[in-house]
C-alpha cells in the first residue's frame, strides 16, 4: 500500500502529544509499505529527524508554519469567514509542493492529520489522486474545545472563541462529507462528532476510536538509567508543551489556587513544571510563586516524573487522551488529574488515577498521598497495569491497519 501522510506538525521527535500520535501512525504506514510525508514544522528539523524520517519514508515535503505572521494569518482567515485554524497552518509554499506531490504519484490511501490540513485536498483536484480514498484523524473535536475556552473567557475573546468553535463545527461536517472513514482518539469524541453531524454526513462513514497508546518499553522504571532515581518528598510534577493554552491555562490554576494551600501544610512542596517552549506568563508566574520551578525544555522527561512524588495533570480545558497521563501511569507514578484530562482513558478501576475538580479536592488528596507511602505505592501500581494491559500502541495500530484496509 503506497500512503501519503499530511499533518501539521512534523512528527519527529515525538515528544509531544500530536507528534507522538503522528510518528507511530508513520511507523506504521512504513510497515504496511511506502509512506510519503507532506509536513508543516515549526522549528528547523535537526540531522537526526531527517535522517529516522529518511528511513521510513519514501518522500518528505515539508514547509516551515512560519511564526512570525501566524496570527496575521489567522485574522485574516477569520475575517474571511474562515476558522482562525485554517489560517495558523495554511502556507502557499507547502499546497504548491503537495500539489506537485500529487500530480506526480499515485497514493493508494491518503491520511489528513486533524482539521487543519484538510484545506489542502482541494489540491487533489484534476490528478490522478482525485478518487483516492481519504482519511481523516481528527484527533480531537476541536470545535468543542474553542466552545469551552469561550466559556472560560470573557468580552472579545469569548465572542472570537465561540465563532472559531461555530466555523470548526461547519468544518467537521464538511470533513464527513468528504471523507471515506474519519478517526478520532477516543469513543466520546467519536460520539461527540455523531451529536452534531449524524443526519448532515452520510450513514455510510465510517467512524472509528483509536486512542493513542504509550510507549511501555521506553516509560518503564525499572530501566538501568531510571532504576537507581529515587522518589523526592512532596515533589509534584507537571510535564507538557508549554506554549499550548490548555496545559499553561492547567498550570496557571494549579499554581494560583493549590500550591500555595497544599504549602502551608507542607512547607517543602515544590512543583517543577517540565516542557518545551515556555510561555512568557509562565516565567512571571515562577518568579513570584515560591514552591513553583519553571523547569522548561528537557532531553529526557522521564526523571523528572521518576523523582516526583505525585505527578499532577490539573487540566482546565482537554479534549480527547492526554499522553501525559499515560506516561506518568506507565512510569508507575501516583497520578491526579482533572476530570477532563482523564475522561478519554477507558480505566480498569477508578484507582488506576486519581480525580479532583475542586481545589479543596485536590489538597485533601494531595495531603492523603504525602503522607501515604503504602496509598502512593498502591495507586502507582494500579495506573502502571493499566498503561500496561490498555493502552501499548500495537494494540491501537491494529486498529488503524483495519480503517485503512477500508473492510
Amino acid at each position: 500500500m503506497n500512503i501519503l501522510f499530511i499533518t501539521h506538525r512534523f512528527p519527529y521527535p515525538p515528544n509531544r502529544g500530536d507528534s507522538i500520535r503522528s510518528f507511530h501512525f508513520l511507523e506504521r504506514f512504513a510497515a504496511m509499505g511506502s509512506v510519503s510525508l507532506a509536513s508543516l514544522y515549526d522549528e528547523e528539523p535537526s540531522e537526526e529527524a531527517h535522517e529516522v524520517l529518511g528511513k521510513l519514508c519514501q518522500n518528505v515535503v515539508m514547509s516551515r508554519w512560519g511564526h512570525k505572521r501566524r496570527w496575521f494569518r489567522a485574522a485574516c482567515a477569520l475575517i474571511s469567514g474562515k476558522t482562525m485554524t485554517e489560517g495558523l497552518f495554511f502556507r502557499h509554499e507547502f499546497r504548491n509542493k503537495l500539489r506537485k506531490l500529487v500530480s506526480g504519484t499515485q497514493f493508494d490511501r491518503i491520511v489528513v492529520f486533524c482539521s487543519s490540513m484538510f484545506q489542502y485536498l482541494d489540491v487533489l483536484k484534476g490528478t490522478r489522486n482525485e478518487q483516492t480514498p481519504v482519511i481523516v484523524d481528527l484527533v480531537d473535536v476541536d470545535s468543542q474545545k474553542w466552545f469551552d475556552y469561550a466559556e472560560k473567557a470573557r468580552g472579545w475573546k469569548r465572542l472570537v472563541f465561540r465563532t472559531e468553535g461555530r466555523r470548526l463545527r461547519q468544518l467537521e461536517i464538511q470533513i464527513g462529507n468528504r471523507c471515506s472513514a474519519l478517526l478520532a482518539v477516543t469513543p466520546e469524541e467519536t460520539a461527540l462528532y455523531k451529536s452534531f453531524a449524524t443526519g448532515k454526513i452520510p450513514e455510510s462513514l465510517r467512524i472509528e476510536a483509536i486512542p493513542n497508546g504509550v510507549k511501555t518499553d521506553f516509560f518503564n522504571p525499572t530501566l538501568p538509567e531510571l532504576a537507581a532515581i529515587p522518589e523526592i518528598p512532596h515533589r509534584l510534577v507537571f510535564v507538557g508543551a508549554l506554549d499550548y493554552r490548555a496545559n499553561v491555562g492547567g498550570v496557571e490554576w494549579f499554581v494560583q489556587n493549590v500550591l500555595p494551600a497544599l504549602r502551608e501544610r507542607f512547607a517543602d512542596c515544590q512543583f517543577d513544571v517540565v516542557g518545551s517552549n515556555p510561555v512568557a506568563s509562565l516565567h512571571q508566574l515562577a518568579e513570584t510563586e515560591p514552591g513553583m520551578n519553571l523547569i522548561g525544555t528537557v532531553p529526557d522527561v522521564r526523571s523528572y516524573l521518576k523523582r516526583a512524588s505525585v505527578v499532577v495533570i490539573p487540566l482546565q480545558v482537554a479534549r480527547g487522551l492526554q499522553n501525559k497521563v499515560l506516561e506518568a501511569c506507565a512510569m508507575a507514578r501516583p497520578t491526579v488529574v482533572s476530570p477532563c484530562a482523564g475522561e478519554g482513558i477507558q480505566r480498569l478501576t477508578d484507582d488506576d488515577f486519581r480525580v479532583c475538580a475542586t481545589p479543596e479536592e485536590w489538597v485533601e488528596t494531595l495531603t492523603s498521598l504525602f503522607r501515604s507511602p503504602e496509598e502512593r505505592a498502591a495507586l502507582a501500581q494500579r495506573g502502571h497495569e493499566l498503561a500496561e494491559q490498555n493502552y501499548g500502541w500495537n494494540a491501537q495500530l491494529r486498529k488503524l491497519e483495519r480503517v485503512l484496509a477500508l473492510k
